[in-house]
């Protein structure tokens, strides 16, 4: 599997493997969707439309959370931050939130915003349900591994807090492995 530098414009950041990546994002996306309709503002529509994007499995050459691309102000940062504190606190209390079946659900979500928009095309409705089908999250065992998605999320929120300092040539030693 590969891995991908996830980071903000100051190019402080985490490498994390491409799983937990999509992982990320697809919470990401789930999470701006539950947002009050009123706190849909643009960027973060378009942010959550890239999201989806990354998140294809058709996407290579590394994954990314566009950090450094959308979170151009505080205020955007904070935001992020704060879904970032709803999703941890999901997975430490919601047995449900991070699973197989959740993440494939997030997917088949994340793949519908692109097939809405025309940015995938599909011939038919069993078309797209078997390309959503191939990324495998139905099938995952993410119990196994739960605690490192979840300190994968650990480490973005104290990216964006300002307290992970790391750099791409950094050792790699925030991940418990």
């Amino acid at each position: 599997m590969g891995s991908s530098f996830i980071h903000l414009p100051d190019n402080t950041g985490f490498w994390a493997r491409d799983g937990f990546v999509e992982a990320m994002q697809l919470c990401l996306i789930d999470a701006i969707e539950a947002q009050p309709p009123a706190a849909a503002e643009p960027w973060l529509l378009a942010y959550k439309q890239r999201l989806a994007l990354q998140a294809l499995p058709l996407i290579y050459g590394g994954m990314s959370l566009e950090l450094a691309e959308h979170l151009t102000t505080p205020a955007r940062r904070a935001l992020i931050c704060r879904l970032s504190e709803q999703i941890i606190r999901r997975i430490r209390h919601e047995p449900d939130y991070l699973t197989g079946p959740t993440l494939h659900r997030f997917r088949r979500r994340a793949m519908q915003l692109l097939w809405e928009t025309g940015e995938l095309v599909f011939e038919s409705q069993e078309d797209f349900q078997r390309v959503v089908d191939d990324s495998g999250w139905q099938h995952a065992a993410i119990q196994d591994v739960r605690p490192n998605y979840l300190h994968g999320f650990v480490l973005l929120n104290r990216l964006l807090k300002g307290r992970l300092h790391a750099r791409v040539n950094s050792p790699i030693d925030y991940w418990p492995w």
